[in-house]
């Protein structure tokens, strides 16, 4: 687990794809942005871990329906025992191999 208010970030290459993500970890959780071919925000999930299960919502929702972000922020909540916020801007549907990578570089970051 990284100190908070170190903002840290890394990229991730899988399937010919390359994604930048961000982290920012606060005490009570973290900020964390994912990125594909630009720095731009993107849909935004929070979830807040309640020592029990994650609550959930989509504040702006993604272009095309997808999970990824969702399970991205609660898995950060749940993580960082606290508030998760994630933004979410990547060029296309981000496949199962893809968010599992994308998940593996951001478990390192908080």
């Amino acid at each position: 687990m990284s100190p908070p208010g170190e903002p840290r970030e890394t990229l991730v290459d899988v399937e010919g794809r390359t994604f930048s993500l961000r982290v920012s970890r606060f005490e009570n959780g973290c900020f964390a942005a994912v990125t594909e071919g630009g720095n731009r925000l993107g849909s935004l999930t929070v979830s807040l871990y309640n020592r029990s299960t994650p609550v959930t919502a989509e504040v702006i929702p993604a272009k095309s329906k997808s999970l990824f972000a969702r399970l991205a922020a609660e898995r950060l909540a749940t993580r960082t025992d606290g508030v998760a916020i994630l933004s979410v801007s990547v060029g296309g549907e981000v496949t199962a191999a893809a968010a599992k990578e994308i998940m593996t570089g951001l478990d390192g970051m908080v």
